[in-house]
């Protein structure tokens, strides 16, 4: 089993989940914001300034890239990468990759 690596002025809220990696470490990296009831799943990394807003999901062995923004009631499917500065609207499933500086929804 991995662990969890967590970058410097990172937030974690409230019943927020980071699971830990099975085999790649989990990571958080610095300056990233997670709400209130964030899901993070194994193996997932966040690159330097994601913001999930509450209630949000993200699953196993994705990639957001740095500054990516995702909105309250979303999922994130499993095995995908969204590029930088990538925006998920509120109570969107994103099931496919999506280019830096795109749109998830």
């Amino acid at each position: 089993m991995r662990s969890v690596l967590i970058g410097s002025n990172v937030e974690i809220g409230a019943n927020t989940t980071v699971d830990r990696g099975s085999w790649r470490n989990t990571v958080i990296e610095s300056g990233c914001k997670l709400d209130n009831l964030v899901q993070i799943g194994h193996n997932v990394r966040l690159r330097k300034g994601c913001v999930i807003a509450a209630q949000s999901g993200v699953a196993g062995s994705t990639t957001l890239g740095q500054r990516v923004l995702v909105g309250g009631q979303s999922g994130i499917g499993q095995h995908i990468t969204l590029g930088d500065d990538v925006q998920v609207l509120a109570k969107s499933a994103v099931l496919r990759s999506v280019n830096s500086g795109g749109v998830g929804k």
